[in-house]
């Protein structure tokens, strides 16, 4: 995948074909499946990949057919915003992690992951200008996940309990196969 990421001539090329790429190693098929509100959920860090990566593998996979929950393409006016999601994360037969530069800054995106996992459903990382190491390093201080961390320790806002359970997440999701995405 790297390969065509990488040979293509504009972002927006890039992005079609790292969606086509991605509806290649994910397949499912919403026929073959029960039929939970959604096939699949796309955890992301908005600020990074909302726009890009996130909405092309959005629009890919519903091309394709698959009803895929993406927050700013689900969402309407009047739901309550948590709820929703989480009954997406529960019903979805597939996750998607995509894991950038900014994700482990996000306590919502570390506690959709950790959320997910607890799902025991099939969840599929993308490391987007991350690599996977990155998560394996938190607890060893290294890393730009590491440096997030750093962050939500000093503000004080979670108990070390439940850091330490985002830091297991990333660990745990870190072995799991999937796509890493970067510029080289």
């Amino acid at each position: 995948m790297d390969s065509a990421y990488a040979s293509a001539s504009s972002p927006t090329q890039q992005n079609n074909q790292l969606g086509d790429a991605f509806l290649e190693i994910a397949p499912i098929s919403s026929t073959a499946l029960p039929s939970p509100s959604w096939d699949v959920f796309i955890n992301h860090c908005g600020i990074d990949v909302k726009y890009t990566i996130a909405t092309t593998i959005h629009n890919t996979l519903t091309r394709a057919g698959l009803r895929v929950f993406l927050d700013r393409k689900s969402l309407q006016v009047g739901d309550v915003i948590p709820t929703k999601i989480q009954d997406a994360m529960s019903t979805a037969s597939l996750h998607v992690a995509i894991f950038s530069s900014n994700y482990a800054r996000s306590p919502w995106c570390l506690a959709e992951l950790s959320f997910i996992l607890k799902t025991g459903t099939r969840i599929i990382p993308l490391f987007f200008h991350v690599d996977p190491s990155d998560l394996r390093r938190v607890d060893q201080g290294k890393g730009i996940y590491a440096d997030a961390f750093i962050q939500h320790e000093n503000k004080g806002r979670y108990t070390s309990e439940k850091l330490q359970e985002w830091k297991m997440a990333l660990q745990i999701v870190s072995f799991h196969s999937g796509c890493v995405v970067n510029n080289n």
